[in-house]
């Protein structure tokens, strides 16, 4: 017998066993899920605000706001992806809906160094 189509056959035994076994003792069944709710739901419990994207913290009072990319959109997301460690599909998501908040509830000496390193690149940021 194929090794490949053991492993496949095992993987699906597994995955049955394991849904079946979340619906009896959850009642969570993975037939009915609403992709969009639990997306949601994991936004939220992840801190991630309506924008998607926004991260939160709590060492401070104070959020970051960018107001354009300016002309060099990719060192812009780049330096969004390096300070917030979001994905390459989130940064530019943030970069084409400015002006938007990108960090929220952080210390202002946080703010300061974020706005002077996407400054640095390009981009205009406000802190409120």
């Amino acid at each position: 017998m194929d090794p490949l189509f053991l492993f496949a056959a095992i993987t699906v035994m597994l995955i049955v066993i394991i849904s079946d076994y979340v619906k009896r003792k959850y009642h969570f069944d993975m037939d009915n899920v609403e992709f969009a709710k639990v997306q949601k739901m994991i936004y939220t419990e992840v801190g991630l605000n309506k924008n998607r994207h926004a991260i939160k913290k709590s060492t401070g009072r104070r959020k970051l706001v960018l107001l354009s990319s300016g002309d060099n959109q990719a060192t812009v997301m780049a330096t969004l992806r390096q300070i917030t460690g979001l994905d390459y599909a989130a940064a530019k998501d943030i970069v084409s809906s400015a002006p938007t908040t990108v960090i929220m509830n952080i210390s202002e000496r946080e703010a300061i160094l974020n706005k002077r390193a996407l400054e640095f690149v390009g981009a205009k940021c406000e802190i409120r």
